[in-house]
């Protein structure tokens, strides 16, 4: 019995998706799908589109078996960190045979030369690193041109491919999930799927696998995304002509603006700076919503992704010293259920063979958890708490406690 893991956020599930996991099945051979899935907040520093549950149902109708929850510390963090701690949750299950992925390039021999170079960094790299970050430019800006100058010097990769490995969101994804198998010594086998369609960025619906860029984008302006998204999911989305309901960053302004007033030093929060923390510190009289105030804070060194991930960290409150020491504890104990398939017989496998606890009834996990464990539960159920807030808010509907949420079981 093979399995396949893929790592997911599904803001939300379209066409594209419902293909990788298809193709995945395919070239695997794979009788099983696991899929390691962003909550309520995303990589990109922002609150899912729609509600977790809503995306696992989505999933689990389109060929996914089983559902886990990425906890949020990992799921708003940097490409390299999210890979990592996704990469290790699969792996620590002990029973995924390989790791697949969708990525924009034809070349996908060039993405382990490209994962090697960043993961060992040999010095010649290292030094050109250093100086482009001393002449000030952002860490992903300082680190394409490390690489592309050393591969250059060392005859190894041309500086359009070195460009094309690191310059589209999927690419660098995929890269950080090669160093990520490595680095943790896995056994899982990478497969890399070529993204077909529109770009990860694209807000153009012109394509059957339009991007979930494009598809937001559709839904706030009240156009029809039904041909961008498995059919099964036309009525299981809360999307209506006069009244779609789903979350924006935004929607958060007023929260995270009274934060901002209420802190002068930001560096205790995850991947926060002196000099940005001083940046915040001196822009906060400004602050009106936080769209405006991610693009205040933009410069030449600081991205807009950069940048949400960390107003999104301070929105969830979640600091460094307690990211170390999750990280520096392997990463987590215990892995949340958000849905499976009750026919399939993979559930019952990783029961017995993860070194993970898998949580089933939350509260009972929950009221036994003491530790670190306790203390990643509660960040984590604290952005669940503040997003279900501000969707009843937003709403005017009710939103489960996740004491009282179900796992999706199909």
């Amino acid at each position: 019995m093979k399995t396949v893991g893929i790592i997911v956020e599904f803001n939300p599930f379209h066409n594209g998706h419902k293909y990788l996991i298809d193709k995945a099945k395919k070239v695997t051979k794979a009788d099983n799908v696991i899929v390691v899935c962003s909550g309520n907040f995303v990589q990109r520093g922002m609150p899912s589109f729609f509600d977790k549950s809503i995306r696992t149902k989505a999933a689990l109708l389109n060929g996914v078996d089983v559902v886990l929850e990425l906890p949020v510390m990992y799921a708003t963090a940097s490409a390299e960190t999210f890979a990592a701690s996704a990469v290790r949750l699969l792996d620590k299950l002990n029973c995924v045979d390989y790791l697949c992925f969708g990525c924009e390039t034809d070349n996908i021999k060039a993405l382990p030369i490209v994962a090697d170079i960043l993961l060992k960094e040999p010095e010649d790299y290292k030094n050109m690193l250093s100086v482009y970050l001393k002449n000030g430019f952002s860490y992903p800006k300082a680190r394409a041109k490390a690489l592309t100058d050393y591969c250059n010097e060392n005859h190894i990769l041309s500086e359009y491919i070195v460009n094309q490995m690191i310059g589209q969101a999927n690419n660098i994804l995929a890269i950080e999930y090669l160093k990520a198998l490595k680095n943790f010594h896995s056994s899982m086998k990478p497969l890399a799927i070529k993204r077909t369609g529109s770009s990860y960025h694209s807000d153009v619906l012109d394509n059957t696998f339009a991007s979930a860029t494009g598809i937001r984008k559709a839904i706030r302006n009240k156009q029809s995304i039904k041909d961008f998204i498995p059919d099964n999911c036309v009525n299981l989305y809360p999307i209506h002509e006069e009244n779609s309901q789903y979350m924006e960053l935004n929607d958060f302004s007023r929260i995270l603006g009274c934060q901002l007033i209420h802190n002068k030093d930001f560096t205790k929060y995850y991947d926060i700076s002196q000099d940005l923390s001083n940046r915040i510190q001196h822009f906060t009289s400004q602050f009106t919503d936080i769209d405006s105030f991610i693009e205040q804070l933009q410069s030449k060194n600081y991205t807009y992704s950069g940048i949400s991930r960390i107003l999104c960290h301070i929105l969830l409150n979640i600091h460094q010293t307690d990211m170390n020491e999750f990280i520096a504890h392997d990463y987590f104990d215990f892995v949340r259920v958000l849905g499976f398939r009750k026919q399939n017989k993979i559930i019952s496998k990783i029961k017995s063979q993860s070194s993970l606890e898998l949580i089933g009834k939350f509260s009972s996990y929950y009221n036994r958890s003491t530790g670190i464990a306790r203390r990643m539960l509660d960040i984590n159920m604290s952005a669940d708490a503040l997003y279900r807030m501000v969707y009843m808010n937003k709403y005017n509907e009710q939103l489960p406690t996740e004491f009282e949420r179900q796992i999706c079981i199909l």
